[in-house]
């Protein structure tokens, strides 16, 4: 897989990993919390083995972040529309994501 593919996928993954974190947070149904906490470690867990794959520069955390925030977007509005999730709170979590990865 080369770089600009590992650039949307670690992308999708970061902003799978924050909204899981938002809707542990925020979810309307307690009863998934522990489900979605699993899934939130399991896509840390790949982003961390992708975030490996490549040395990143500037230009390339500025375009993970875009890829991340219109999956957030896009998933949280389409799948999970009930629930109310903060857009610049996830800005905020991805930029925090993209820092902990050490990209």
């Amino acid at each position: 897989m080369g770089k600009n593919s590992s650039l949307k996928t670690l992308g999708k993954r970061i902003g799978n990993i924050v909204l899981h974190k938002m809707l542990i947070k925020y979810t309307n149904k307690p009863e998934s919390i522990s489900h979605l906490i699993n899934e939130e470690n399991e896509y840390r867990a790949a982003a961390i083995i992708d975030a490996k794959k490549f040395n990143w520069n500037e230009g390339d955390k500025q375009e993970l972040r875009i890829i991340a925030i219109g999956f957030f977007e896009n998933k949280s509005i389409k799948k999970y529309f009930d629930v109310n999730l903060p857009l610049e709170e996830a800005k905020t979590l991805i930029d925090q994501e993209i820092i902990n990865l050490k990209l």
